[in-house]
């Protein structure tokens, strides 16, 4: 019954529950040192608490050509959903090739990158769900996977 009564106190925002990902100003990324991820950037969506206080949110990611997310672990669970383009997604030691309107979990604990072909037409865009959220510039975003040899 408490998290019945949480929920019906919480106030929908339409200026910050409604974002869109397509436009607006693209964000550095980093990793938990700090160095910015070349040729990726991101686009803040929107973020909210979940009626047991936990944030839930949405992120535009945009990965150049050739690109690649280090081999690491998140503080929560994200799913992928490609917008445009390809590449692999790597989770706990296979390559899984992904295509526009793919959808992927990614178990929190589960050792995943992303990664963007050399000769790829056109950036990899997918909308990054993640529960709990992290802010797109946020350094604990992620957790670099230590001793793997792409983080080396």
């Amino acid at each position: 019954m408490e998290s019945v009564l949480k929920s019906a106190v919480r106030k929908f925002i339409s200026k910050a529950h409604i974002r869109n990902v397509l436009e607006g100003e693209w964000v550095e990324m980093v990793n938990e040192e700090g160095e910015t991820l070349q040729g990726i950037r991101g686009r803040v969506g929107t973020v909210a608490l979940t009626a047991e206080e936990t944030e839930i949110g949405a992120d535009a990611i945009e990965m150049q050509p050739g690109s690649a997310f280090p081999l690491h672990v998140h503080p929560g669970d994200h799913i992928l959903y490609i917008i445009q383009g390809g590449g692999l997604v790597h989770v706990d030691g296979v390559d899984y090739k992904v295509r526009k309107g793919d959808t992927i979990f990614i178990p929190a604990e589960y050792p995943h990158s992303v990664k963007t072909f050399d000769t790829a037409p056109s950036p990899l865009t997918f909308l990054a769900v993640g529960h709990p959220h992290k802010h797109i510039s946020a350094k604990d975003r992620m957790r670099l996977v230590k001793g793997h040899p792409d983080n080396e």
